[in-house]
């Protein structure tokens, strides 16, 4: 009887009695199939791992990646084959040759289940870390080996990290300080920022740094993160609700808060000669018109970023952006008007008069506020202290999107709100109230 003696006949063969088992419903076992075939399932993955090294790594000595596949390298050609990272692949064939030439009590481990392939893989990177004796790098194999059966993939590597000093206690070139320095070192030269669109009407942001600067950053960040305090309960209109923000939320807002500061402050870096301008491509109508007549558009930054139309009016307020407004025919309207623009001396005049956020119930300092226009900018209010009123970002959203509203006291020049009428309300004269003054 012939045997089989083909890797390629053998899996799939193998292949083929496993159909029986996917084939069948998991809730058609009962609780000990499932449990022992789990575990029966790692044995086999671990034997499979360790059969794919043995492959692998004579494939790359044949280098028949090359000669025969016309590829550039084994690892380029298995990444492509097994769907790996590039990273992984080649990986996979470094680790290879080390479980076939260097590595045989760790490729025995896989192939009997006592190790999986991710343990497998955490030994080679350890083992490969040591000097070069053959004796040093044995004595390290077996200690990790010995781990396998009690510690999982994640302690096991933290258990490699400090295999040097187990098998060679004597070796102060590598003491974790130094180490450690030379991973901070590393992870501050491959800093990096990015913020990109995502499609659908937001940003995503993402970066990595050295620890230092996420120090300067979180010391940064940290203060403005406080949830914001408790409405008060005795102020007509305003619930009792606290700050519903998470902390991922308020490492947003802090972060958006610090830039703002950076711009409204006299210490930015000047681009062009101007301090950093945001500029927002709009078609007139549906800037100046109401939600109700204006056609629905959006707007688009220079670099990409899409915005609503009630975005761009609330940045209208305050921001430093210049709205590049287009007629029907993509002709240049207006570019922006710098009498617009909250200078640095009205800003203070506005925080002089109104001290913190002036909605009711609310005190958030200046720094986490904005210049809202009461008639706004793009129906023709003017950049005027009689025209400005301080409030904090989430209130300067309800003013924008809610129907409250807000004016000046004819008599003391003082900002008051008007809440929106309750439905089926009588017609009764209107109350404004105003923030009560933050208690020193």
């Amino acid at each position: 009887m012939a045997i089989c003696v083909s890797p390629a006949e053998v899996l799939t063969a193998a292949r083929a009695q496993l159909e029986v088992l996917l084939d069948r419903l998991p809730a058609g076992f009962g609780d000990d199939d499932l449990v022992d075939g789990l575990a029966a399932t790692q044995e086999l993955k671990s034997a499979v791992a360790a059969l794919e090294a043995r492959l692998l790594a004579e494939a790359d000595l044949r280098d028949l990646a090359r000669k025969q596949l016309h590829w550039g390298s084994t690892a380029d050609w298995f990444t492509h084959l097994a769907g790996l990272t590039r990273r992984e692949g080649r990986r996979a064939v470094v680790h290879a040759h080390q479980l076939v030439t260097e590595l045989p009590d760790t490729l025995e481990a896989l192939r009997s289940g006592q190790a999986s392939a991710a343990q497998a893989a955490i030994v080679c990177e350890a083992v490969d870390s040591l000097p070069s004796s053959p004796t040093l790098r044995s004595r390290g194999e077996r200690v990790l080996l010995d781990e396998t059966q009690r510690l999982n993939a994640t302690d096991l590597a933290r258990t490699a990290r400090h295999l040097a000093d187990v098998v060679d206690p004597d070796r102060a070139a590598r003491r974790d300080e130094a180490a450690l320095a030379r991973e901070e070192r590393a992870a501050h030269i491959g800093r990096f920022l990015s913020v990109v669109d995502d499609g659908a009407g937001g940003i995503r942001i993402k970066g990595h740094g050295g620890s230092e600067d996420g120090a300067v950053l979180r010391a940064a960040l940290l203060p403005l993160t406080k949830p914001a305090p408790a409405v008060d309960p005795d102020t007509p209109g305003c619930g009792a609700e606290t700050d519903p923000r998470d902390h991922g939320a308020r490492m947003f807002d802090a972060l958006v808060e610090l830039a703002q500061h950076a711009l409204d402050t006299d210490r930015v870096p000047a681009s062009h000669g101007a301090r950093p301008r945001v500029a927002i491509t709009i078609d007139y109508p549906s800037l100046v018109l109401s939600p109700d007549v204006a056609p629905a558009a959006e707007a688009l930054t220079d670099d990409g970023l899409r915005f609503s139309v009630a975005a761009v009016r609330r940045l209208a307020c305050d921001a430093d952006l210049i709205p590049v407004c287009l007629g029907t025919d993509g002709e240049v309207l207006d570019v922006g008007r710098t009498s617009r623009l909250v200078t640095a001396a009205l800003w203070r005049a506005v925080v002089a008069r109104d001290r913190h956020c002036a909605f009711p119930g609310c005190t958030r300092p200046p720094v986490m506020g904005h210049a809202h226009h009461i008639v706004p900018w793009a129906d023709g209010g003017p950049t005027c202290l009689d025209n400005l009123v301080l409030v904090c970002g989430e209130h300067h959203r309800v003013l924008h999107h809610t129907p409250w509203q807000v004016r000046l006291n004819p008599d003391d020049g003082k900002p008051e709100f008007l809440p929106p009428r309750p439905r089926g309300g009588t017609e009764s004269p209107p109350d404004w109230i105003r923030c009560r003054p933050r208690r020193e």
